[in-house]
């Protein structure tokens, strides 16, 4: 059966490694195409994911608009080449769009509302299924099903990752010591017209705050600096995860950082314009189970005083374990649920995945990422 994923951030690719991994071990032949955003192609290649470039990451908000109608142009000539079943995607425009076009089943994972991403409006109406978490704040009409999930539980979850001490004590860190974790994003999606994040000047009270009690290490997206104080991460983008999982707190603007912090049970605060009335569902039920957080940026100095006593209580570590597994008792392995959906409502289910396929296929993709 050919079956097309799209990839079109770096997410989408945790999102599907081990979906691709597990039917590929069953013989389905999976085609997976990308655009380039960030660290999107140096992730499939660290996790030795076979994929196809279709475009490189866009210059500016005008080259935005030229990049999607070019990928969409190359992803429809390819799929009229390959004739697939089903394509799947992560709130994905030209997929949609594209199997309409070549007859194909098309399941679409979305999990940010309309009100932030825009882009839904493109998506849902050609969409055959649109999945979304039960936290989701809409409905769609047609085929709209929900989940006891979130997309980070695709990666996250305990079938799928287990932190490892010894994979940042390869790269200089003691997992023992304290440090803080930051995450600044640049801002140049299509759906942050307009938005800015935390001002310079929180960046740096933050870093000087969280630097007194251990190291800072700081990703910063786009031209912005490093603020005194903190250091650049210390590992590399796909060993990510197990810097998030060790750390005493994480503080940032971008959401899916705050959000696989906070599910992997890591003390978490989220400072950002989408916060507040019209906050996603994801950050709310989040929120609602004490994992999260989170204020919007004209709050930032009453985000910067939960920030210091997070950092002050020596129970915070426990407290957000102990959520942490609250949380795991009442969802799924989305992976597993992704896969179910082919089977049930795409792909041919002469070739269905038992238990003990799922895990090897698990353990040889882990195997297979860098340390």
């Amino acid at each position: 059966m050919d079956i097309i994923i799209t990839i079109q951030h770096a997410a989408n690719v945790h999102f599907f490694k081990h979906v691709v991994c597990e039917l590929e071990a069953v013989g389905h032949d999976v085609h997976v195409f990308a655009r380039e955003k960030g660290v999107t192609t140096r992730l499939l290649d660290a996790y030795r994911i076979e994929y196809e470039l279709l475009c490189e990451e866009p210059d500016g908000w005008f080259g935005l608009g030229l990049t999607q109608v070019r990928y969409e142009y190359r992803l429809l000539q390819r799929a009229r080449e390959i004739e697939p079943a089903v394509i799947v995607s992560s709130h994905g425009i030209a997929a949609t769009h594209v199997a309409t076009l070549v007859g194909a089943t098309s399941h679409v994972y979305i999990d940010t509302e309309t009100a932030i991403n825009g882009g839904n409006r493109l998506t849902t109406p050609f969409a055959d299924t649109v999945y979304t978490p039960e936290s989701f704040r809409e409905g769609y009409s047609g085929d709209h099903v929900t989940y006891p999930g979130f997309h980070e539980l695709a990666y996250l979850h305990p079938n799928r990752f287990e932190p490892n001490e010894s994979i940042l004590r390869r790269h200089g860190v003691d997992p023992d010591d304290r440090y803080a974790v930051l995450r600044f994003g640049a801002w140049r999606g299509n759906h942050d017209v307009g938005k800015n994040g935390i001002s310079p000047e929180s960046r740096h009270e933050i870093t000087d705050m969280l630097a007194a009690n251990g190291d800072v290490y700081v990703s910063v997206e786009g031209d912005d600096e490093i603020p005194m104080g903190g250091e650049p991460l210390p590992v590399p983008p796909e060993a990510f995860h197990h810097l998030l999982a060790f750390a005493d707190i994480v503080v940032g603007e971008v959401a899916t950082t705050t959000l696989e912090a906070s599910i992997l049970g890591t003390p978490t605060v989220r400072i950002s314009p989408f916060a507040g009335q019209n906050e996603m569902g994801k950050f709310r039920e989040l929120e609602d189970r004490g994992l999260v957080r989170s204020f919007r940026t004209s709050r930032e100095a009453e985000a910067l005083e939960v920030i210091e006593r997070i950092d002050r209580d020596p129970t915070a570590t426990a407290t957000w374990a102990d959520r942490r597994e609250t949380l795991l008792s009442e969802t799924t392995d989305v992976t597993a649920y992704v896969i179910s959906q082919l089977h049930e409502r795409g792909v041919s289910t002469t070739d269905r995945l038992t238990p003990q396929t799922s895990e090897a296929t698990r353990d040889e993709r882990n195997d297979s990422i860098p340390n």
